[in-house]
C-alpha cells in the first residue's frame, strides 16, 4: 500500500507543466550600452514544504533574457535568432542542493541577488552586453540561465529554458527562429554544450566551447555535421591545446579525418602561439582557436570581441554563429517546444493557483492514516538514509548470493571529499551521465578521494564507471581500514563516453575512489549481493 501512495503522490504532483514562477519579479531593466532590455525568469518546479517530509529539489532555474529594444522601455518585436550561455562553477547559484523550502520575500530576494553572478562576473555575452561589446551583424535574443547544481547543466534545463523563454517572448512580440538557436558555455559550462550535443547533436545549428572541462568524439561532430568553434588556453589535460586539436581535426577512425587547414587568415602553429586552426574539409564548420598565454581564462576577450587569438577577419564570434543554419546544415528545426512532464526532474507546476491545488490535493491525501503513516515512516527513516535507499533492491537476493545492483544515491558520500564528489552516485539510471566529480582547477588539488558507505557489508561482483574524457587515472580500493588496502580496479581511461565493467570479489561495506588530474568521472555504479 505504501508504493501505491508514493506513486499516487508523483502523479498527482507530476501532472501539470512546469511553467514560470509568477512570484519571481520580471524586474525590466535597460541595458543602455547595448540598447536591449534584461528581464529575469525562474522556471520552479516543486511544491510549498509538507510538514514532517523533506523533499529535495534540484529544479529551479533562475535565469536572465536579454531582448532587443527600441528605446528604453520597449522590446523590439519580430523574429530572432537566440543564444544560450552557459557559466562556469564560480557562478552557481547559492544553494546546490535544496530540501524543502518556503517561497517567501526573502527566498526571491535571495534567488535575484544571486543571480547577477551569471551577468558580470561570468564575463560570457552578459558583460559584452552591459560593457556595449555585444555587437552582432543582427539583433539576437541571449538567454542566461544559473545552474543550481554542481557539474554543469542537464539537457532538461537547457531545454526547459528555451522553452519558457520562447513562450515568455511570444507574449511580448519575439518570436524565436527555430533556424537559429545557439549554444556557447566556458569551463564547466562547455563541458555542458559537450555534453549536450554529444546526446541531441540535430539540435542547436552552431556551438562555441571555451575552456571546456571535458571533450566530445571527434567522429560525432563529423557523422552529425555539427558546427564548433572551440577555445583553450594554457591549461593541461581534457581543456587543453592537444585535446581540442584532436577533437577539430579528427582522427584515423572518423570518416573524413584530415590535416591542418592552411590559409593565410588562419595559419597556425598552436605550440605556444596564438591562432585559429580550421578543419581541413570543415573550415566553417569546424575551428579552433588557441590562446596558451591565457591559462585558465581569456573568455571575456573571446565574448567581447577584443581576444588578440581571434582571426582578424573574424573577431565576432556571434557573427560566425549568425551564419550558421539547422536548414543549411539539413537538420530539423531546433525543438522549442518541451513537455517537462516528460522529463525526469518534472515535480509539478509552480504557479501560485497551481502550486495552490496541488499542495491542498496532497495535504488531503496526507490526512489519510495511509498518508500518514507514509510520513512517519519517511521521519523515521532519516537517519538510516544510506542504508535504506538500497535495502529493497537487494533483500531479495542476499539469501541466495545472487548479484543484483546496488542503488547508490548522493547521502552515501562520506564527508570530507573534496569537491562535488555526490555527482558520482547521483544518476544511477541514466545511459549517458552528464554531471562529474570536480575537485578544482590546480594539479595540486589531485590526487582525491571520496568514500562510498553502502549501509551495510555487500559482497561486491561488479564496478561499472563512465569516462568522460579519455584520459587520466581512477582506482578503486577495499575503504575499510580494517581490511587490506589494496587497489580493486585501476582504469587508464580509453573508453571516452562509455561505460566500463570489471568483475570483482570483494566484501566490504566502504568503497574507495581515487581519481587523478585529467581523469573525468561521470557515474560509478556497483553490482552484488
Amino acid at each position: 500500500m505504501q508504493k501505491i501512495m508514493v506513486v499516487l503522490l508523483y502523479i498527482i504532483s507530476g501532472s501539470a507543466f512546469a511553467v514560470i514562477d509568477t512570484r519571481f519579479p520580471e524586474s525590466p531593466a535597460h541595458m543602455s550600452k547595448a540598447n536591449m532590455i534584461r528581464f529575469q525568469y525562474m522556471s520552479h518546479e516543486g511544491t510549498q514544504c509538507i510538514t514532517g517530509v523533506n523533499t529535495k529539489l534540484m529544479s529551479r532555474v533562475p535565469y536572465y533574457v536579454y531582448a532587443p529594444a527600441t528605446s528604453s522601455t520597449q522590446i523590439k518585436t519580430g523574429k530572432f535568432a537566440a543564444v544560450i550561455f552557459l557559466h562556469g562553477m564560480g557562478e552557481q547559484g547559492s544553494s546546490v542542493l535544496n530540501m524543502c523550502y518556503t517561497r517567501d520575500d526573502a527566498y526571491y530576494a535571495g534567488i535575484a541577488t544571486n543571480l547577477i553572478k551569471v551577468e558580470n562576473q561570468a564575463g560570457g555575452p552578459g558583460a559584452a552586453i552591459l560593457n556595449g561589446q555585444f555587437k552582432p551583424q543582427e539583433n539576437m535574443v541571449v538567454i542566461i540561465p544559473q545552474s543550481m547544481q554542481r557539474g554543469g547543466f542537464s539537457s532538461d534545463v537547457i531545454r526547459r529554458v528555451i522553452a519558457d523563454t520562447a513562450a515568455q517572448l511570444a507574449a511580448k512580440g519575439i518570436e524565436l527562429d527555430a533556424d537559429r538557436i545557439y549554444l556557447t558555455g566556458l569551463s564547466m559550462g562547455g563541458g555542458s554544450v559537450f555534453n549536450y550535443i554529444a546526446t541531441n547533436p540535430n539540435h542547436f545549428s552552431a556551438a562555441v566551447a571555451i575552456e571546456a572541462a571535458g571533450g566530445i568524439d571527434p567522429c560525432l561532430l563529423r557523422t552529425n555535421n555539427v558546427s564548433l568553434w572551440g577555445f583553450a588556453g594554457g591549461a593541461s589535460g581534457n581543456m587543453g591545446a592537444g585535446n581540442l586539436r584532436t577533437i577539430i581535426n579528427g582522427n584515423s577512425s572518423c570518416p573524413e579525418a584530415n590535416v591542418e587547414y592552411i590559409n593565410p587568415a588562419y595559419t597556425c602553429r598552436y605550440n605556444n602561439k596564438s591562432c585559429t586552426l580550421l578543419s581541413a574539409l570543415h573550415p566553417n564548420n569546424l575551428r579552433a582557436t588557441f590562446m596558451p598565454s591565457n591559462g585558465h581564462s581569456g573568455w571575456r576577450e573571446v565574448y567581447n570581441g577584443t581576444h588578440s587569438a581571434l582571426p582578424t577577419t573574424e573577431k565576432n564570434i556571434y557573427n560566425w554563429m549568425l551564419s550558421q543554419k539547422n536548414s543549411d546544415q539539413g537538420k530539423p528545426l531546433f525543438p522549442i517546444e518541451y513537455d517537462t512532464t516528460s522529463s525526469s526532474s518534472a515535480i509539478s507546476s509552480s504557479t501560485p493557483s497551481s502550486t495552490q491545488s496541488s499542495s491542498s490535493s496532497i495535504a488531503s491525501i496526507a490526512s489519510s492514516s495511509t498518508s500518514s503513516s507514509i510520513a512517519s515512516s519517511v521521519a523515521s527513516n532519516t537517519s538510516s538514509a544510506r542504508s535504506s535507499a538500497i535495502v529493497s533492491s537487494v533483500s531479495s537476493s542476499a539469501a541466495t548470493s545472487v548479484p543484483t545492483t546496488i542503488l547508490l544515491s548522493p547521502s552515501m558520500i562520506l564527508p570530507g571529499a573534496t569537491g562535488n564528489a555526490y555527482a558520482l552516485v547521483d544518476e544511477q539510471n541514466s545511459t549517458a551521465p552528464t554531471t562529474f566529480w570536480f575537485a578544482g582547477w590546480s594539479a595540486g588539488n589531485y590526487p582525491v578521494e571520496a568514500t562510498i558507505d553502502l549501509g551495510r557489508e555487500y559482497t561486491l561482483t561488479e564496478i561499472t564507471l563512465y569516462d568522460a574524457n579519455g584520459m587520466g587515472l581512477v582506482e578503486f580500493s577495499d575503504g575499510d581500514l580494517s581490511h587490506p588496502q589494496a587497489v580493486i580496479v585501476s582504469d587508464g581511461l580509453t573508453r571516452y563516453l562509455k561505460f566500463t565493467s570489471y568483475p570483482v570479489n570483494v566484501t566490504t561495506r566502504y568503497l574507495r575512489v581515487k581519481k587523478f588530474d585529467a581523469a573525468n568521472l561521470n557515474e560509478v555504479k556497483l553490482k552484488g549481493y
